[in-house]
């Protein structure tokens, strides 16, 4: 129940972030770890944001196969930072390490995001 409240708090404080009219402060500046679980194993990260948005998503530990994960990582970290959401779709034929990829970026995100 309260993960589910935590969820519900982010998509809306995430929403506010995406309006494009005004800036509101959705973050606090810093870095922030983040850990999901991908196919072969965890996988860990480390969340970049300023007060408004992320700036940069670096993957510090995983354990997946190189031949799909690669795509995995090129791609959702900059789909994230384009969208300043993690609310975006996995990759087709990596549907488990990206969900794990994704997970992660939002453990780091639930940690940065500022309390309303």
């Amino acid at each position: 129940m309260k993960k589910g409240i935590l969820l519900i708090a982010s998509i809306l404080l995430m929403s506010m972030c995406m309006d494009g009219k005004s800036k509101h402060i959705c973050y606090k500046k810093g870095s922030y770890e983040g850990t999901g679980q991908g196919h072969h194993g965890q996988i860990n990260v480390v969340v970049t944001t300023d007060e408004y948005e992320i700036k940069e998503i670096k993957i510090v530990e995983e354990y997946e196969m190189p031949e799909l994960s690669k795509i995995v990582y090129d791609k959702i970290p900059k789909m994230v930072i384009e969208s300043n959401s993690a609310e975006v779709d996995v990759v087709a034929g990596a549907s488990f390490t990206s969900k794990g990829l994704i997970e992660a970026i939002e453990d780091g995100l639930d940690k940065a995001i500022v309390d309303q």
